[in-house]
């Protein structure tokens, strides 16, 4: 029995919040107010007073009479609910305020395309050990020039070392002519193989007084080249310090003469073979100055010497030699003499007996220095 109470008396208490939703009425809660002088909260511009009910309310009530109080019977069931009841926030005239569509704009967009993979790949990875050179042989060196560089440095600086750069004595057997070319030269234009044969050839070497030192000539065809080592018929050699100027003459079939000189030929130094030994003859104009009075080498002497010096080195080293100077006179011819020898010994390393000394007098013209290899 007094269960049936405690149950009855709960359902008597929730009847008002069923009568909320069923009976059509709408009732603020107690402790909800509206505020003073406004609407509530939504219903702003519609019109309707906080004080008066909603005309949507009024119409519900007149339409619709009140439903009896839930029982126990009915209790959980579904109260009837007014679609106008459901429309919150409609205008006074029941018609559905337009919508609002709120839109926003951003630069980042999402993506769903994934970039593609880049992966680098070497195809010769599995054999790219193998394509890698040897460092030790990168690295190898020659013994020889490994011991002789980090053991003989000082050697290497000595001014003694051969200088393959001075050139005083050509490598070439002797002096090099060449008709032809100056005939094509002459005419201005090349010629024909068949058309050179007709032409005769002469080249006259002159020495610096004008005389005849040497002579060619021929009938026919001119050669292209002609090699001359230095020497007339009377086995006299050209000296060193005097010009030599090549005259060439040609005469065509029909019997024009051309005549043309070459550049003058001039050395300072001239080695040729003779029957006491190796001579090589030295202009004294370049050891001992223009007027060739110095007792000591000036300007370019010194590098003369050290012509003649690699010279010797290269070709026959560990042969005797013998100094001649010829100058304008015997004491200065001594002198001359004297600093050639003390050269050479210094730069072949020479002990004083393997480098003997002789001198005399002669002319300007005929004043020169003989460095001579003795024959064994």
């Amino acid at each position: 029995m007094l269960v049936g109470a405690a149950f009855l008396f709960a359902v008597l208490n929730a009847a008002p919040a069923f009568a909320l939703f069923g009976s059509g009425q709408k009732k603020e809660p107690e402790h909800i107010q509206a505020p003073k002088g406004g609407a509530l909260p939504g219903l702003e511009g519609t019109g309707v007073s906080p004080e008066a009910p909603p005309s949507m309310a009024v119409e519900a009530a007149q339409a619709t009479p009140a439903a009896p109080a839930p029982s126990a019977s009915n209790y959980g069931a579904e109260a009837p609910v007014s679609e106008n009841e459901t429309s919150v926030g409609t205008s006074a005239s029941g018609e559905m305020p337009q919508e609002v569509v709120i839109r926003g704009e951003g630069d980042n967009k999402l993506k769903n395309v994934k970039p593609p993979l880049q992966i680098t790949t070497d195809p010769f990875e599995s054999i790219r050990d193998t394509l890698k050179p040897d460092e030790n042989l990168l690295l190898a060196e020659s013994p020889l020039a490994v011991v002789w560089r980090r053991t003989h440095p000082e050697f290497l600086r000595n001014p003694r070392v051969v200088q393959p750069w001075r050139t005083l004595f050509s490598e070439r057997p002797g002096m090099i002519f060449r008709p032809r070319d100056l005939l094509a030269e002459v005419l201005g234009r090349k010629l024909d193989p068949k058309e050179v044969k007709g032409y005769q050839w002469s080249l006259t070497i002159a020495d610096e007084e004008g005389k005849v030192f040497h002579h060619y000539e021929g009938s026919s065809n001119p050669p292209e080249e002609i090699v001359w080592a230095g020497q007339n018929d009377q086995d006299e050699w050209i000296k060193a310090g005097k010009a030599y100027s090549p005259v060439y003459m040609f005469t065509d079939p029909a019997g024009t003469p051309y005549t043309r000189a070459d550049k003058p030929i001039k050395y300072k130094g001239v080695v040729h073979q003779e029957r006491t030994g190796m001579h090589m003859t030295l202009d004294s104009t370049a050891l001992f100055g223009s007027m060739k009075d110095a007792s000591g080498t000036v300007g370019e002497g010194e590098a003369v010497l050290r012509s003649a010096a690699d010279l010797i080195k290269r070709r026959y080293p560990g042969v005797p030699l013998r100094v001649e100077a010829y100058s304008g006179t015997k004491e200065l011819a001594e002198k001359q003499a004297r600093t050639v020898q003390d050269y050479l010994q210094r730069e072949l390393m020479l002990m004083p007996q393997d480098v003997s000394t002789d001198s005399d007098r002669a002319t300007f013209s005929d004043q020169r220095v003989e460095i001579i290899l003795l024959n064994r």
